[in-house]
């Protein structure tokens, strides 16, 4: 039969994952390479004026998207990778039902509903605020279904197209496919503004996302499945909350302070501070990225009790993350106007001081190594998100105070200060809980990443 037929061709056996960091070495540089188009284009196309606006939908947008999956991304990725290559049915329909529940009803009603409170709160003609609202709802679904297809994919093992679409900025495929858009409407129709800025993301998510979900179904069209969408929905929350509010607490971490920005200062200088975090975010995307990477060799050596081979796995890792990093901080380290100036354009020189600023808390993310992903991989989420959602309430109080005093600098110096604290909280915690460390080391064990399935 032919269902029977594909059940048996698509297990594959698992790479390494050295092998699977490689490929990440490789779709990092494409990611980053898109990344960095992106916002050199955009920033040019709206200007001190309006790239502020740009960044804060995309960053509420992938916040918005990543909240809405209720954590059935990373639920599913540390149970994927727990399958052997002859896969429980039962298994495989507890992570379809989860993908249906996010799929089919949590992504497309966040969606909708920040698609009307944008088309409620912007101002504009009537038809742009339409376009705005229809953006924003279509970034947040585009943005979670990317996150839980590479999620899926590199729970199964196809470490290639997971490796292609992992990443907050959509990964190295979309990143590409976007920068693409952008160029060809920025060019064509420049009047357009932010609505053309927008639609061009959109334009560049959907093939890549749509591939990646027919990669996913099929790993289970051979399984019988009925849905039961109100207790699949009750069920994969109470399996997964701990992971969405984990990811809410990181990702307000790092974006707290550009709302804020946004709220508080003048226009020109929230744009200022964008292209700053936008830059910082460079220094961290490695670690983010590896954080996937490992996450699945991470469940299997915690499921067998293997502290001290994921010991020597995390920190090589880690390792490998800093001297990618390094490469991007010597130059910020050395010139970071010129840094700013050649990304942004000359009217950006401004934003120099607060990129030194933020620099500081990714050097301390990646110094601390992958701990986040050893908690939530342990079983630990909880803690985690406790952490995390101390710091942002912090960053939050603090932050509002250090803006109307200080400005662009104080508010830098701010998140530094608290996103500094949740990475060295969670680095100690992984210590006092699981009795490893996380941090880079001097001698790096590649053969233990040759040995470990990714």
């Amino acid at each position: 039969m032919p269902s029977s037929h594909r059940m048996r061709r698509q297990p594959r056996p698992r790479a390494s994952v050295l092998a699977a960091l490689r490929w990440f070495v490789v779709s990092y540089g494409l990611a980053v390479t898109g990344y960095v188009a992106i916002n050199a284009m955009v920033s040019r196309w709206l200007g001190l004026d309006g790239f502020a606006d740009f960044v804060i939908i995309l960053t509420v947008a992938t916040g918005l998207g990543q909240l809405a999956l209720v954590g059935v991304h990373r639920g599913g990725l540390r149970e994927a990778a727990k399958l052997t290559e002859s896969p429980d049915a039962e298994v495989l329909a507890t992570l379809r039902a989860g993908v249906q529940v996010a799929a089919r009803g949590t992504l497309p009603a966040v969606g909708v509903l920040s698609g009307a409170v944008v088309y409620a709160v912007v101002g504009g003609n009537e038809v742009e605020r339409i376009l705005l609202g229809v953006s924003c709802a279509l970034l947040v679904v585009l943005n979670g279904l990317q996150k839980l297809w590479a999620n899926y994919l590199r729970g199964f093992g196809e470490i290639r197209l997971a490796g292609l679409l992992e990443g907050r900025s959509g990964g190295g495929l979309v990143s590409l496919c976007q920068a693409v858009a952008v160029l060809v409407i920025w060019v064509a129709f420049p009047g357009t503004g932010l609505v053309g800025a927008l639609g061009a993301l959109i334009i560049g998510f959907t093939l890549p996302v749509l591939y990646g979900g027919h990669r996913v179904n099929l790993r289970w069209g051979h399984v019988q499945f009925e849905s039961h969408f109100i207790s699949d929905l009750r069920t994969t929350v109470a399996a997964n909350w701990r992971f969405a509010v984990n990811h809410l607490g990181a990702f307000l971490g790092t974006n707290i302070e550009l709302w804020l920005a946004g709220l508080l200062l003048a226009s020109s200088q929230a744009s200022l501070f964008s292209a700053a975090q936008r830059i910082a975010l460079l220094l961290v995307i490695p670690l983010i990225s590896a954080q996937v990477v490992f996450a699945p060799v991470c469940a299997r050596l915690l499921a067998t009790g293997e502290i001290r081979r994921l010991q020597s796995v995390l920190r090589t890792g880690a390792t490998v993350a800093l001297l990618v990093s390094a490469v991007l901080l010597t130059p910020i380290l050395l010139a970071p106007d010129r840094v700013v100036a050649l990304v942004f354009g000359d009217t950006f020189e401004g934003a120099a001081l607060p990129l030194l600023i933020l620099s500081i808390s990714s050097v301390a993310n990646v110094a601390t190594g992958l701990s986040g992903i050893a908690l939530t991989m342990s079983h630990r989420e909880g803690v985690a998100a406790a952490i995390q959602a101390a710091t942002v309430v912090a960053q939050v109080v603090v932050g509002v105070a250090a803006a109307l005093v200080w400005g662009l600098n104080g508010l830098a110096v701010s998140a530094t200060t608290f996103v500094t604290l949740n990475y060295v909280g969670q680095w100690i915690a992984v210590r006092r809980l699981l009795g490893l460390w996380t941090q880079p080391t001097f001698r790096p064990r590649f053969g233990d990443l040759r040995r470990a399935e990714g």
